[in-house]
């Protein structure tokens, strides 16, 4: 096993102040400021979740912790770089090297933990058909954002899918937790992409794959405290006047329930929450690719 998890994603951003406030009022915390560079932390224990340097709008890469020493020494190896000290808030060391469409990739081990921040709220006691189990008392979520507790997953476009699928599971050890293809299987179109951890459940999915005519961003997505964290943090956002790009609703691919924001350069966001977990036994699904493929409930996807 090379990685624990995804850490931190990276951005350029023309306005640091307008992305600032946006991703605040998204449910990320404000952390640090070196430079031209902006740093912000999730609720969790990360080190930082999302970076941004001062320049033109653009999606530059993404950090992961890798798993031991040995598999950081194992990353440089294989990727034929140095092992450097990590110059991100937590300090640790790290490798970086580029994916074959030119994202910046980097590699941590050894950085310091933030201590995680109560995020507010008792979990939801669901009243349904299944059982009652709020009894004299009421569900009462605060106003407020959303409270983003980890970066937990990406979704990118690629004009050579299939390779690019090879390339991490060659090279990261990530596995497809579902293929998606044209009909033909043969044909992959995209891939949900889960870390290999063995036995351990793992996110059904840290890095999303989708063929496209050039490479770029689909979105970052943030897991949220629960149902109502996602549903208040779209209110607050609505009530801020951002813009929406899709939601509420229930994924296909993973099942979580979603929601999407536009920041203020183009980029999409995502908050989420009640994601399927997947391990080494869990086998891959193949599926063709439609409409009901993109979700199980919710609001038809912008285009469609």
């Amino acid at each position: 096993m090379l990685i624990d998890d995804i850490e931190y994603v990276i951005f350029r951003h023309p306005d640091l102040s307008a992305v600032r406030r946006f991703m605040i009022d998204f449910g990320l915390l404000d952390l640090a400021q070196h430079g031209d560079a902006l740093y912000l932390r999730s609720y969790g224990d990360a080190p930082f979740s999302y970076v941004t340097q001062q320049g033109e709008a653009a999606f530059v890469g993404m950090g992961f912790r890798a798993s031991s020493q040995t598999a950081l020494n194992q990353l440089a190896a294989r990727f034929s770089t140095s092992i450097e000290d990590c110059p991100h808030p937590g300090g640790g060391q790290y490798v970086h090297t580029v994916d074959p469409d030119g994202r910046r990739l980097e590699f941590v081990f050894g950085a310091r933990r933030l201590e995680s921040l109560p995020s507010g709220g008792a979990p939801i006691a669901w009243n349904d058909a299944h059982a009652r189990n709020r009894l004299g008392r009421y569900q009462r979520p605060a106003y407020g954002p959303s409270h983003a507790q980890r970066l937990g997953h990406l979704a990118v476009f690629s004009p050579a899918p299939q390779q690019l699928i090879e390339w991490y599971g060659e090279n990261l050890g990530m596995q497809p937790s579902e293929l998606i293809h044209d009909g033909n299987e043969a044909n992959v179109l995209a891939a949900f992409m889960h870390l290999d951890k063995g036995a351990e459940w793992t996110d059904h999915h840290t890095l999303a794959i989708v063929g496209a005519q050039a490479a770029g961003l689909d979105h970052v997505s943030f897991e949220c405290r629960d149902f109502d964290d996602v549903g208040m943090g779209h209110m607050l956002m609505q009530d801020k006047g951002y813009k929406h790009r899709w939601g509420i609703g229930r994924h296909f691919h993973g099942s979580q329930i979603f929601d999407y924001w536009t920041d203020p350069a183009g980029f999409h966001v995502e908050h989420f929450t009640d994601g399927d977990r997947v391990n080494e036994d869990t086998p891959t699904q193949l599926c063709p690719f439609g409409r009901d493929t993109l979700l199980q409930w919710g609001p038809p996807f912008p285009g469609l």
